[in-house]
């Protein structure tokens, strides 16, 4: 996979979102939402410095590497999509945040249809998977609404707030997003 240079590509647009790489004037929405004790019940502590570094991180690797996008909605930025992508092994993991007051109206299962015609598409990936918290049955449920493929759960597999917990792993093939 040849490298992408960030600022040449094309935002994502679907029904009702765009979906744009991230920038690091986002980096203050971001805090606001991913702060919220609610909102990372099921991750581990997030401290302002943290999520600047996960942002930092996020703008400056190589595309190939991150492809993390900035879901906006009625013009405004209310959560973020990624894949963090082993070009080796042509596979990807996605991963989402969404603020808390746009949960239930389907912009992540939306926003994920868009991200996984990009991997599989543009990418040329072979495989994307996620993994949640086996107690977050919101996230599950999201991924299952994408046609992922629940694989395993990993016992005791992360720590997070200081508690070890299990999580659960689902994919999906390029040969079964395009039988879908």
């Amino acid at each position: 996979m040849n490298d992408i240079n960030r600022d040449t590509v094309t935002p994502i647009n679907t029904k009702r979102l765009t979906l744009r790489p991230i920038q690091l004037s986002d980096l203050e929405v971001i805090q606001k939402y991913s702060l919220d004790d609610e909102w990372n019940r099921f991750l581990d502590f997030h401290t302002l410095e943290s999520v600047k570094e996960f942002v930092e991180k996020a703008v400056y690797t190589k595309w190939n590497e991150i492809a993390r996008f900035t879901i906006i909605y009625n013009l405004q930025i209310v959560g973020g999509i990624g894949l963090y992508i082993d070009q080796k092994d042509k596979r990807a993991e996605l991963g989402y945040s969404l603020a808390k007051e746009y949960w239930g109206i389907g912009i992540i299962p939306e926003a994920s249809e868009g991200v996984l015609n990009y991997g599989f598409n543009k990418l040329k990936l072979e495989k994307i998977f996620a993994h949640t918290d086996v107690r977050n049955l919101p996230s599950q449920s999201v991924i299952k609404k994408i046609n992922m493929t629940k694989e395993a759960t990993f016992r005791k597999h992360e720590i997070s707030k200081n508690v070890r917990r299990d999580i659960v792993f689902y994919s999906i093939l390029k040969s079964e997003w395009e039988g879908k």
